[in-house]
């Protein structure tokens, strides 16, 4: 899914009447043509960011980041599309876009890594050379502590 480059947006375009949805595409249009990035690779930083949740916040029903995990994933998985940004010059002006746009663009990449990996994508089983049943998810836990990261 490429969007087309008349839908990319700059500081200057931004006004607060401009609607969240024209707001995460115009950041999407950006990564794409002005990042030189694709969809695809969206959708993959998506379903590492889940991955990476479950690995760190799955910890239960214990307040806090548990009850709004689902809005925090959203938002940081539209976060990694930056924010709008022009150079003029030396100067770089930049607009930050809001929580409100990054979880609406974050919402469809979430929506999306679900739909194309499955969403028991972190449980699907895998084969070591010991021939031990793990899942994904258990095989990366397991990485992250031999590296010292977990």
């Amino acid at each position: 899914m490429t969007l087309p480059q008349s839908f990319c947006l700059s500081v200057a375009d931004l006004h607060p009447k401009l609607p969240q949805i024209a707001k995460a595409k115009g950041l999407l249009a950006n990564w794409q043509h002005k990042e030189q990035r694709t969809y695809t690779e969206a959708v993959v930083h998506a379903v590492a960011l889940i991955g990476w949740m479950q690995v760190y916040f799955n910890t239960g029903p214990a307040g806090g980041l548990w009850d709004n995990r689902e809005r925090f994933l959203e938002t940081r998985a539209g976060a990694l599309m930056g924010d709008f940004r022009k150079t003029i010059g030396p100067t770089t002006l930049i607009k930050k876009a809001s929580g409100a746009t990054h979880r609406r663009l974050g919402h469809d990449l979430i929506r999306n890594a679900q739909h194309i990996y499955g969403k028991a994508f972190w449980s699907s089983a895998v084969s070591t050379t010991d021939g031990q049943p793990m899942t994904i998810l258990d095989y990366t836990k397991r990485a992250l502590k031999a590296a010292a990261l977990l």
